[in-house]
């Protein structure tokens, strides 16, 4: 078994074992309560999509300013990272106990690795209705 076999197989393991307990833990806890880690970054989820000109990355940020997202491009990798803070109801101090929680908060980080057509000089990036919208222009 060379190195990239056995690295898969130990990840295929580590994530059974992973989802075993996650189940365990919603069992225990209820549902939502595994994914919340303040310690660990999250993951934005992410849409990449291709057109005859362009790709373009779509990521779901809700409830972040353009201003808290940072974005930068090293070679071909496309790495987006920053901090969403804990959702709050807008005009209340009111104190709150948290009884199911599936909305990620804290630091996040991202990293893409563009495809070798990508003219990365030239991307765009437009903050949106809670949708981050990168656009890279495609090298013919």
């Amino acid at each position: 078994m060379n190195a990239v076999t056995q690295v898969a197989a130990h990840d295929e393991d580590s994530s059974s074992m992973a989802h075993q307990v996650g189940k365990w833990m919603d069992k225990v806890l209820g549902p939502g309560f595994r994914k919340y880690s303040p310690d660990e970054a999250w993951t934005p989820a992410v849409n990449l999509c291709e057109g005859d000109d362009s790709y373009c990355v779509v990521v779901d940020l809700s409830g972040m300013k353009a201003d808290q997202i940072d974005l930068r491009t090293e070679g071909r990798r496309l790495t987006l990272s920053g901090f969403r803070p804990v959702p709050r109801m807008p005009g209340s101090n009111e104190k709150r106990q948290m009884r199911h929680m599936e909305i990620d908060h804290g630091a996040f980080s991202r990293t893409i690795e563009l495809p070798a057509d990508s003219d990365t000089d030239s991307i765009e990036a437009n903050y949106k209705g809670g949708f981050l919208w990168i656009v890279i222009p495609r090298t013919h």
